[in-house]
């Protein structure tokens, strides 16, 4: 399908895409063999080198010399508008990625080349802002058109104070891009349309070129430099080399101003920002206040995973993220206070990885997802009460197919998933472990993924056994239904399953009777959708297989939704015994290496069908005519994708 698109898309022709059901070729690519170190290395250079040539500003005597803009137009390239900048997004943000992908390349594989990317190119521009914002951007002069800050004005964390030290703005050109905000409007006015400075103002400016420097930041951006400055310090700390301890001692000074900067705007306390001026200043006392993570504080960590399924609040919307952003600010920060990621933070990292994905899968219900694809981060996704606002199957996006893909979460995850598997082959029992501290006392039911127990059979966990009353069941889950198997020595029977411990919350009720028909009825009086098969068995009868989907399943009434770690109790009679959903740790790798191997062969496959990473797959429409988002290439993907094939390669070379 999307191989159609992107012939449609060249051709000028994108609201209509024939055959909007057909997978497209890289939607099978997972099924090869996960990629060899060598075909690790090959990727990682191929993306490194397509950045270089494509998205990054070489111009000599530039003051942008060395910046990766966030969005290349492959059509328009060597035209006044390849580059396209949004005035309110991330060009800063996605070349702060790509600086941290650049260290880890370069660890993974020792290849100089990425390391001199960083030396020569990034980091010189990256310094000069941090270092030198106070003498090359004031807040003095603002061309926006009156009344168009967007929230900005009077905005103590967005908006440039004067001149200061550490400021990092959103854009900063002298007329290489052109406003994608400016193109966007219907009116000829060529103002900027937020805060900023812009060098054409009074002048004409048809082509709608940025020459100046945006007013905003974010105490978001300022998370992303953060981890770039990290990675920097710790690349450089111990170096000997003369000019790599200069280097040194400038990243030290960027981590001390950018921390400024965030407290002038507001934010003093940002555990990021923190984190890097503690390793960039070897500060032990700001090192050692760093939050930890606890098994307790596990309890109420945030999971959207568990917002969306689990903990949701009735009737309230619940927007799924569009990127693994504070998985990888939790994972520096605690690199930076312990040296390395204690259990409770390990096992976090973990769960987020497992799960995440599995939300588009839900969604995803007409096609199996391929590993490493997600949501695209400009056109979120949304869960109400326990389950997709809408499916794939309802065609709700752009053009009324299924809702676009992105290049930034998917990718972003897999990252996390690399991570995951080193920490659990390193610590070996480290995914059991909130079992024995949180939920020792319950029976465990076996979690699987249908994904990877399709491909490998041999990964699926079998079905616990337990005991009620009059009949023996065997339970196992995946994320779209409970499992059931088992015999009843009588010929009627009735199940309670409740969506919480102790008989508590909503509840499906399973009446069997002698004639061996199944009625599964919510505490609605709903009828609920199950499969099943129920034979004669002596004087009872045998459950061949019932299954019972979730919630979340479309069509399906409420009534509960599978969770990994989710607790739940089962009654047959007044026998009541609490359960708690849980892979073993067996399936977890298995699933991580699913997911990041196999999408490392997604995302290959991708690359070749449209030759760069597209911002988005399936996107709409965001320049008249017809310009979507899927002619961009975008330097997050590349950053995100670096970063998970060196996870990857340092897992295949058993380092870490």
């Amino acid at each position: 399908m999307l191989l159609l698109a992107l012939m449609e898309i060249v051709s000028g022709r994108t609201a209509e895409v024939a055959d909007p059901d057909r997978d497209p070729a890289w939607a099978q690519a997972y099924l090869q063999p996960p990629m060899t170190a060598v075909e690790t290395r090959s990727f990682i250079k191929q993306l490194a080198q397509y950045v270089f040539e494509n998205h990054m500003k070489r111009t000599a005597g530039s003051e942008q010399r060395g910046m990766i803009y966030e969005y290349f137009r492959v059509e328009r390239k060597g035209q006044v508008d390849q580059f396209i900048q949004g005035e309110g997004l991330d060009t800063m943000h996605d070349g702060a990625w790509f600086a941290a992908a650049m260290v880890n390349a370069y660890r993974a594989t020792g290849d100089p080349f990425y390391k001199e990317m960083l030396v020569k190119w990034q980091l010189p521009f990256y310094l000069k802002m941090l270092n030198h914002s106070d003498e090359l951007f004031t807040s003095e002069r603002n061309d926006a058109k009156p009344g168009a800050d967007r929230g900005w004005q009077g905005s103590k964390e967005w908006l440039l104070q004067g001149r200061e030290k550490g400021f990092v703005p959103y854009w900063w050109d002298d007329g290489g891009s052109v406003s994608l905000d400016m193109l966007s409007r219907r009116d000829k006015d060529e103002h900027v349309n937020f805060a900023g400075r812009n060098e054409f103002a009074g002048k004409p400016n048809p082509d709608r070129r940025l020459s100046g420097y945006s007013h905003g930041s974010s105490s978001h951006m300022a998370q992303d430099l953060a981890v770039m400055i990290q990675q920097a310090a710790t690349l450089f700390r111990d170096s000997t080399d003369p000019s790599e301890k200069k280097l040194a001692a400038e990243v030290a000074e960027a981590a001390k101003n950018l921390q400024e900067c965030r407290a002038r705007h507001g934010s003093p306390g940002i555990p990021a920002v923190r984190a890097a001026l503690a390793l960039a200043s070897e500060n032990e006392t700001i090192r050692k206040s760093l939050p930890a993570e606890t098994w307790k504080s596990l309890i109420t960590a945030r999971s959207d995973y568990r917002r969306a399924l689990y903990d949701f609040k009735p009737n309230e919307p619940v927007i799924i993220p569009g990127f693994a952003d504070d998985q990888e600010y939790r994972y520096y920060v605690g690199l930076a206070k312990d040296g390395k990621l204690e259990p409770p933070s390990a096992f976090r990292l973990i769960y987020d990885s497992l799960t995440l994905p599995l939300l588009y899968q839900i969604y995803s219900d007409d096609q199996p997802a391929p590993p490493g694809i997600n949501v695209f981060d400009l056109a979120p996704y949304k869960f109400m009460d326990g389950k997709p606002v809408d499916y794939r199957s309802d065609r709700k996006g752009p053009f009324k197919r299924p809702r676009p893909i992105g290049s930034r979460f998917g990718p972003q995850n897999m990252v996390g998933c690399g991570r995951a598997l080193q920490a659990l082959r390193n610590n070996p029992g480290l995914w059991e472990e909130r079992y024995r501290h949180e939920f020792s006392n319950d029976m465990r039911v076996c979690f699987n993924d249908i994904r990877v127990t399709e491909k490998f059979p041999d990964a699926a966990d079998a079905l616990t056994p337990i005991v009620l009353g009059n009949m023996t069941l065997r339970l196992a889950s995946d994320s779209m239904k409970l499992v059931i198997e088992g015999e009843c020595k009588n010929s009627d029977a009735v199940i309670k399953i409740f969506s919480r411990p102790d008989a508590q919350g909503s509840y499906v009720i399973i009446t069997i009777n002698k004639d061996q028909i199944v009625r599964a009825m919510n505490d609605r009086n709903e009828l609920l959708l199950a499969e099943f098969e129920i034979v004669h068995a002596g004087e009872g009868f045998k459950i061949r297989y019932l299954h019972l989907p979730y919630t979340a399943v479309k069509n399906q009434r409420p009534w509960a939704n599978g969770i990994e770690y989710g607790r739940y109790s089962i009654q047959v009679g007044d026998v009541i015994r609490n359960f708690c959903l849980a892979s073993s740790e067996k399936q977890v790798k298995r699933r991580l290496e699913f997911e990041l191997g196999g999408g490392l062969r997604t995302w290959e496959a991708i690359f070749k069908t449209y030759g760069y990473i597209p911002t988005g797959i399936g996107a709409h429409t965001v320049l008249p005519p017809n310009v979507v988002w899927d002619r961009f290439s975008d330097t997050g993907g590349y950053a995100h994708l670096i970063s998970a094939a060196s996870q990857w390669l340092l897992l295949l070379e058993d380092k870490r």
